[in-house]
């Protein structure tokens, strides 16, 4: 990993909650957010930034009576930022994610811990939609199953799908930076059947996977439809999330057509996890 590489830290303000103003900017290719109480903070590589970009940016922020401020920082910089920051993350008594310079907490109550190193990509399991993904899982059983992780971020559940017994993990993120994170940590939870790859398409071999995970925005989703349902043995499980309640219709609605069949529907705050079986 390239520690000296050039970001942009986008400090965002508006009248909507947090949930919501995330929900608007992940129609860009931000690399990840971060929640304050008096707004949002969304992280972008300056090689990603063009003109193109910036008036999309534009255009988002003038519909929705958004500003925003922009500051110029490094890499290493933003990993300090969320060390003093970062707080673990209990779903239930089933799963504790906390980072690798937590030491001193009792994890005797969970199922599982995770361990994580928090860098520039998605997933240190503050978001609702980390929290029912793996709330989702909790009742799978993944022993010997072979799971596709697409949109990986930090490796948290490849990671976790491990840990309850998958036979093996292929994860998948366009980001570079997530791909070295994501082998990081799996090294860290002493995992040794995930492979991580860099991708934008879930182009996998057809009817190879038992579980399909899947945590990423409502746009990559609908694209990907197709691609991620016929990933899918017949019987298996695909979990989705990313997904505000508003649009969780139009998902379930588009994979049905896909040969999916809807298991169940979770919601927390203003987001919705799905889980469908293939058939």
């Amino acid at each position: 990993m390239n520690l000296n590489k050039k970001f942009r830290k986008y400090s965002f303000k508006s009248g909507w909650d947090n949930d919501m103003m995330i929900a608007f900017l992940s129609q860009l290719s931000f690399d990840s957010f971060e929640e304050k109480e008096d707004g949002v903070i969304g992280y972008l590589p300056e090689d990603k930034i063009d003109d193109s970009l910036e008036k999309a940016l534009e255009e988002i922020c003038s519909k929705y009576n958004m500003t925003f401020e922009i500051e110029r920082i490094e890499n290493k910089n933003w990993n300090k930022e969320w060390e003093s920051s970062f707080e673990p993350v209990a779903i239930k008594d089933f799963c504790l994610i906390k980072a690798d310079f937590h030491h001193d907490i009792d994890t005797s109550n969970y199922e599982y811990t995770i361990d994580i190193t928090p860098e520039m990509t998605f997933g240190t399991g503050h978001h609702e939609t980390t929290y029912l993904m793996i709330d989702l899982m909790s009742k799978i059983v993944m022993e010997n199953k072979k799971v596709l992780d697409f949109g990986a971020g930090t490796g948290i559940l490849s990671i976790l799908a491990e840990k309850m017994g998958a036979e093996s993990i292929l994860a998948i993120d366009i980001d570079p930076i997530a791909v070295d994170n994501i082998e990081k940590n799996a090294r860290r939870n002493s995992c040794t059947k995930i492979t991580a790859k860099e991708g934008d398409k879930a182009i996998v071999d057809k009817f190879y996977f038992n579980i399909v995970l899947a945590n990423i925005n409502r746009n990559v989703l609908e694209e990907e439809a197709k691609r991620l349902s016929l990933a899918l043995r017949k019987g298996g499980f695909l979990v989705l999330s990313g997904i505000l309640v508003e649009d969780k219709q139009r998902v379930i609605s588009l994979y049905e057509n896909n040969s999916m069949k809807l298991m169940k529907s979770i919601d927390k705050g203003k987001w919705s996890a799905l889980k469908f079986v293939a058939y």
